[in-house]
């Protein structure tokens, strides 16, 4: 990418030099007010034309604040307004945050996952682990034993010190205001436009309001600001690669790329910015023709390495931390691989025999994540069928539940069981098995009739019993790989991949991730296809549990062998899967989900707590001025580009090619930042919530400073910068201190802030069915 660090300087856009203005063509001149000739100021690339006159030569027209310098420099004066607004910033995200002495809003999730790592107990989520693992840390330091279930609306008990817990996640969401600041200063903002974007963001009270509850938002946004703050730094590096400065923020940003994509995945939004304007710079410089071949094939490779293995290392070093510090079986271990739940202390599968034996009670695990273990019960029929023809519904359910169990019989139909006196007849490879469900007596099969989602296969089903069997019962076995050191002759639990081919059809056994309706209890569809070379994994299956009193409890330790990228790459689906299953509900509209387009117009902000005259209440929304004011830049950012483009192809810009590149170099990443973590949302299915633009807002506050910056640099007396940050700011923090009470929780009847309601859709005071 271009130098980011080469964006609208002191001078920039607003002046040429004047001797380079002595080697273009002439400019016209005008009569300053006191009648001597002036020099005209340039043209501004804005909508009009218009000469600005009783501008002084562009040799003397600098901003007192930074004339003369370096715009990525960053001297004492910008320290010391760094440290002010850090101090500021802790104290609005501190100030009585242990007001509310109950569980409020997702802490009653996170709190809880926190405390699953000092239980080290494991658990399931769509997010991944890392800003999780930050809050168990606080809840760690702060004393907490991992006993407090964090209880929606429960009362805080004497022993947790929640205040603390809130206060070190908090802490995280302080720093993304000295990191909009110095990203601003790398960005080639002036200290003006850099104070004036940190203070926006400062001042913003839904980024505020946030980070006061133990949640994963400010871990989350503190993370997108420090990769934001790493691309800069790094950009401003162009004319020294290869340094160690270059070196130094190139594998920073990787780093912090890891680091935000391991907290929640809207990181990956961020990710795709810096990799656009990556592949963006390594195409101009090809395009150029003057880089050497040698030289552009080494800034692949530092790219490659330090903005894709970095953060890729990053990700998987926090799932294996993850797994090592949950390593006894929990509630969320069913989602896991039956060869990972082997290997978790006190897990009912590491608690079993390995070898498996006709008469064997077993549970079927499908190698599709996201499908678990068939499942049936005589409460699930086909609406095609009466109750009369006694088939019922087999499918896939996540959970260890009892009518998960299949006894394994022989063709005869021999009810072999598992007590100690019973012979043991192992069952070989292309062994003929029937599968008799251990709570109905029904045997597991296939017949001629259509799934429900897929038309040409075959659907599954339970049927028949003893004395009622059929050729459509018989299955037969084909071993496809085996874990263990054991010979690949037999099945055994856990470790045995397989596949089961219907002896009538010859049709395969085959998980799908289509839902069933109601009628089906939302099972995944069980399917016997048609398709029976394949060996995807929806066709594989193995063993997860095992009953059978003729058999001793195996050492699984030995048996498998921990697969770091197989369990990340499993768990990761999951939690795909899971995510596509957080449907928004319609009835809880307007009251705290809200849709995506709604949140650029900020009209449906979210209560966080209860809402009653004695609790203390909490509202998420954001500074009405700023918030507004940063949606109509970056809706208009786009036509403002169209109109100079035009303008460029008709010849009658006023850019100068080098400061158009200056502009584009610090715009385009603010702006793409914007629509990259806020478009996607209208794709996504799941359920969203007004603190999913949070992100978004944070590059719309830095793209409002940096445009407000330029007009005034283009329109207005040098020094005017300074009057117009501090008349902004002023306006902006009023408007902040209006909804404070709501921010920091306020405990009076919530009428006496019905003045605050400025739009009819904001519930500050009342419910909104009626609006």
């Amino acid at each position: 990418m271009p130098n980011s660090s080469a964006g609208i300087d002191g001078q920039g856009l607003r002046h040429r030099q004047h001797g380079a203005r002595n080697t273009q063509t002439a400019e016209p001149q005008t009569s300053g007010q006191n009648g001597e000739k002036e020099t005209a100021r340039e043209q501004p690339p804005g909508p009009d034309d218009t000469q600005h006159k009783g501008q002084k030569p562009a040799k003397h027209r600098r901003d007192a604040d930074d004339a003369a310098q370096d715009m990525s420099r960053f001297d004492a004066t910008d320290r010391m307004l760094s440290v002010a607004l850090t101090a500021v910033c802790l104290f609005t995200r501190l100030y009585q945050i242990g007001k509310r002495a109950t569980v409020t809003w997702d802490e009653t999730h996170f709190g809880k996952f926190g405390a699953h790592y000092i239980n080290g107990t494991f658990y399931h989520d769509v997010h991944p682990p890392l800003a999780k693992m930050l809050v168990g840390l606080g809840e760690y330091i702060s004393g907490h034993n991992g006993s407090f279930a964090y209880t929606s609306g429960a009362t805080y008990p004497e022993h947790i010190n929640y205040t603390f817990q809130r206060a070190f996640v908090a802490v995280m969401g302080v720093f993304i205001v000295p990191f909009a600041y110095r990203t601003c200063r790398f960005l080639s903002f002036g200290r003006a436009g850099a104070l004036m974007a940190a203070s926006f963001v400062l001042l913003d009270n839904a980024l505020c309001v946030i980070s006061r509850f133990i949640l994963l938002d400010p871990p989350l946004l503190c993370f997108t600001a420090m990769s934001l703050l790493g691309y800069a730094a790094f950009a401003a590096q162009k004319s020294r690669p290869f340094s160690q400065p270059w070196w130094s923020w190139l594998a920073f940003t990787g780093m912090a790329l890891g680091l935000v994509t391991s907290s929640k995945w809207v990181g990956l939004f961020i990710v795709a910015l810096v990799g656009l304007c990556t592949v963006e710079e390594l195409l101009t410089m090809y395009a150029d023709g003057k880089t050497p071949a040698m030289t552009q094939l080494k800034h692949w490779a530092a790219r490659i390495v330090c903005l894709i293995l970095v953060p890729l290392l990053v990700y998987i070093s926090c799932f294996e931390v993850h797994f090592a510090l949950l390593g006894s079986r929990g509630t969320g271990d069913y989602k896991m691989p039956s060869t990972f739940q082997a290997l978790q202390h006190r897990s009912v599968v590491a608690l079993q025999p390995h070898r498996v034996a006709f008469g064997s009670l077993v549970t079927l695990r499908s190698h599709k994540p996201g499908f678990g273990l068939i499942h049936t019960n005589t409460t699930l029929q086909f609406p095609d069928r009466s109750h009369a023809n006694e088939e019922w519904v087999a499918g896939g359910m996540g959970g260890k539940q009892k009518y998960n169990w299949w006894r394994v019989v022989s063709v005869n139909t021999t009810w072999e069981n598992d007590a100690p006196e019973s012979p043991v007849v192992h069952i070989a490879d292309n062994a003929i098995v029937r599968l008799a469900h251990n709570g109905t007596g029904h045997y597991l099969r296939t017949s001629h009739a259509q799934p429900h989602h897929i038309g040409w296969d075959r659907r599954m089903f339970v049927a028949g019993n003893e004395s009622s069997t059929s050729l459509w019962d018989l299955w037969r076995v084909r071993i496809v790989d085996e874990e263990s050191p054991r010979p690949r002759d037999q099945l055994y639990a856990v470790t045995t991949t397989f596949q089961l081919f219907n002896a009538v059809s010859g049709c395969l056994l085959q998980a799908t991730g289509a839902e069933l309706p109601p009628w089906g209890n939302k099972m995944s569809e069980l399917i016997c296809t048609n398709d029976n070379t394949t060996r995807s994994e929806s066709s594989l299956w193995n063993i997860e549990q095992v009953r059978d009193m003729r058999f001793k409890r195996a050492r699984f330790g030995s048996l498998v062998k921990r697969r770091l990228i197989r369990n990340v790459v499993w768990l990761n689906r999951e939690m795909a899967i899971s995510n596509n299953k957080l449907v928004a509900d319609p009835d809880r509209y307007k009251h705290t989900e809200s849709s995506p387009w709604t949140w650029p117009l900020l009209l449906y902000p979210m209560r966080l707590s209860a809402w009653s005259n004695s609790s203390i209440k909490y509202y998420e929304i954001g500074n009405p001025v700023t918030w507004w004011a940063s949606t109509v830049c970056c809706f208009l950012y786009p036509l403002q580009m169209l109109y100079w483009l035009v303008r460029w192809r008709r010849g009658v810009s006023s850019w100068n090619p080098h400061e158009f590149r200056k502009y584009w170099d610090t715009s385009k990443v603010l702006w793409g930042g914007w629509a990259l973590h806020y478009l996607p949302f209208f794709l996504m299915g799941r359920v969203t919530y007004i603190h999913h633009y949070l992100p978004a807002l944070y590059f719309a506050l830095l793209l409002l400073a940096f445009e407000i910056q330029c007009l005034v640099r283009w329109y207005l007396p040098p020094r005017a910068i300074w009057y117009v940050v501090t008349l902004v700011l002023i306006a902006t923090a009023y408007v902040s201190y209006l909804f404070l009470p709501l921010t920091f929780g306020c405990d009076k009847p919530i009428k006496e802030l019905a003045h605050l309601a400025w739009l009819p859709t904001w519930n500050i005071h009342r419910n909104l069915d009626s609006v």
